[in-house]
């Protein structure tokens, strides 16, 4: 009877100890299952932190203490709240761009702490988490850049930090060829906004008014008859006056003597052409944005050579013969 009532108490010792290690503040073996007692709510969604996947609660906070859970702090964070995520996810701030969000250690702006809904525990589906701190109405118009219309900001966007401003993936141009074609910027002569990567000098970014995504108008008819407003776009940077003057010796390098060779095409009362009729906007196998081709004549894409000489050039193109153009001493014919 004796051994019985020794081996009864040496095991209810045991159990005791047990549940001490399990429920005392210090015994954290059981730690997932004592927090998750009264605070089942924080781990509900179907996409879990790691480490509260893992039970390991105290990765982030401190052991409660005897005040725990109504004392004020009784269970804290190892390190202050604001450098707390980047003890694990460093990586995310090493950049001299930072989503300002991230520069103020503010995490808990887009992400849930313990669970949410989506992945990486944002708090909601991006585009709509954007557009908690953007205002949705910079990102619509009659036009809108298919990332944004898509909602994936990320195309074009780090979350988190960049190199550059805006927290762009890619600087400039770079971060267009991403999806665009980079064959169709290059050429023997090539737009100047292209070249130097300034493709934000014609176009908006998210979304606009115009076709292409254009910041003014761009008419694509052949036709069109002139005044200083009839090509917004190219008149940001261009001077008007290289079409509008009849005769100039500066306004422009098109010109037979100083005859304005530009006007001579453009100002006309029912056949004035477009920009578009002999320019590319971005870049050309042949000098001067020249196309190879005019296209919208129907089914003939009308062909145009163009050679450039030091002092003028030449155009031969299916409309009419062969003209040349010299602007020290002009052509006659």
């Amino acid at each position: 009877m004796r051994q019985s009532f020794a081996a009864y108490f040496f095991f209810a010792a045991l159990f005791l100890f047990c549940a001490g290690v399990t429920l005392l503040p210090g015994g954290a073996g059981a730690e997932p299952f004592k927090c998750s007692i009264c605070h089942k709510d924080l781990i509900r969604g179907p996409v879990p932190h790691k480490p509260v996947a893992a039970g390991k609660c105290l990765d982030c906070h401190k052991q409660f203490n005897d005040n725990h859970p109504l004392g004020k702090d009784s269970m804290g964070f190892k390190v202050p709240k604001e450098n707390l995520c980047a003890t694990c996810h460093g990586y995310i701030v090493q950049k001299p761009f930072l989503h300002k969000p991230v520069g103020k250690g503010e995490c808990t702006s887009c992400h849930m702490a313990h669970s949410a809904d989506y992945k990486s525990l944002l708090k909601d589906p991006s585009p709509t988490l954007c557009f908690r701190c953007h205002p949705k109405d910079h990102f619509t118009g009659t036009f809108t850049h298919q990332p944004v219309a898509e909602g994936d900001c990320l195309a074009c966007h780090d979350a988190h930090q960049s190199e550059g401003k805006s927290l762009l993936r890619k600087p400039g141009s770079e971060l267009c060829f991403m999806c665009h074609d980079r064959s169709a910027f290059t050429g023997k002569s090539v737009h100047q906004p292209v070249r130097n990567g300034e493709c934000v000098n014609c176009h908006i970014i998210h979304g606009g008014p115009y076709r292409k995504l254009l910041k003014e108008d761009y008419p694509t008819v052949l036709y069109k008859p002139f005044d200083n407003d009839a090509f917004p776009i190219c008149f940001r940077c261009h001077d008007p006056q290289l079409a509008s003057l009849d005769t100039t010796e500066v306004s422009t390098k098109f010109r037979n003597g100083s005859r304005n060779l530009h006007a001579v095409h453009v100002k006309k009362a029912s056949k004035g052409r477009s920009c578009r009729m002999c320019h590319n906007p971005h870049a050309e196998v042949q000098d001067r944005l020249i196309y190879p081709k005019a296209v919208g004549f129907g089914n003939w894409d009308i062909p145009i050579r163009y050679e450039a000489t030091p002092t003028g050039g030449g155009c031969s193109v299916g409309c009419h013969r062969t003209l040349r153009y010299d602007r020290v001493k002009a052509v006659e014919q």
